[in-house]
């Protein structure tokens, strides 16, 4: 049997309505507007807990989405969505050293410090100390915050302190700003990612990026819909998570040839 090790991170799922995430410790009252649910010793995951209305609730493993979307917010957040294009359209790994500007609210971060192992490290820039300090706030309780190195700096003027990066994750209003020093920072053939919301922002970022050296450049948008699974008259949600942000991404080469046209 699995059983769940005191401080673990629960989730109490009672259904759509009625789901609670909620630090381990045994004879803990999790209150909810389905009950008080008791949280016993030896605990194991999987179980099936009674709140005090008779409402089942189990005791399952959170994802990495779960805790994204219970995060305090100061500012926009990477929603999971977007997350999974960042992590497959990159080469990112565990031992993968990480620049992000933009601390936000520690959403990208927070996932990033539970995926990061030792050597890899994630450098998190942003130059506003107010949210940053809610994006600390936001790994140290559901991140880790080791694998993570805060800096609150201009970066648009001063640049980053890292180079031979792997990944630089731009996530500010003027991201072209950021491209040359995102392309000093970066070792050869490593990845960009620019996460802008407007396409203005996207056509002048593309424009800086072609002149410094990037290649295989492309622009996504992810559009997620959940649908309705039934014996009859299955369809798709109403509402879904439409346009939040464009991504770009880019690789840097060191040394960029201009094409040449072959005589024959």
């Amino acid at each position: 049997m699995d059983r769940v090790r005191e401080g673990e991170w629960v989730l109490l799922w009672g259904g759509p309505d009625a789901n609670y995430l909620s630090e381990y410790r045994p004879g803990k009252a999790v209150h909810s507007h389905r009950g008080i649910i008791h949280l016993p010793e030896d605990l194991l995951w999987g179980q099936a807990l009674i709140s005090s209305t008779g409402r089942v609730f189990y005791v399952i493993r959170p994802s990495n989405a779960d805790f994204v979307l219970r995060l305090r917010r100061k500012t926009n957040i990477f929603y999971p969505k977007d997350m999974g294009l960042v992590l497959m359209y990159t080469d990112f790994q565990p031992t993968s050293r990480v620049i992000e500007v933009g601390s936000g609210s520690g959403a990208m971060a927070t996932v990033l410090t539970r995926l990061i192992v030792p050597p890899g490290k994630l450098y998190s820039y942003d130059v506003n100390p107010r949210h940053q300090r809610v994006a600390r706030e936001n790994v140290a309780k559901y991140g880790k915050p080791e694998n993570v190195v805060w800096h609150v700096r201009d970066v648009a003027e001063c640049g980053f302190w890292e180079r031979e990066a792997d990944i630089v994750i731009i996530d500010v209003p003027e991201p072209w700003a950021i491209v040359p020093h995102a392309y000093r920072s970066l070792k050869g053939g490593g990845f960009l990612v620019s996460a802008s919301p407007n396409v203005e922002q996207v056509k002048e970022t593309r424009r800086v990026m072609n002149e410094l050296g990037f290649f295989g450049i492309r622009t996504v948008e992810l559009l997620m819909r959940d649908w309705h699974i039934r014996e009859v008259g299955c369809r798709p949600d109403h509402r879904m998570q439409g346009h939040t942000l464009f991504y770009t991404f880019g690789r840097k080469v060191i040394e960029k040839v201009q094409k040449t046209t072959t005589v024959k």
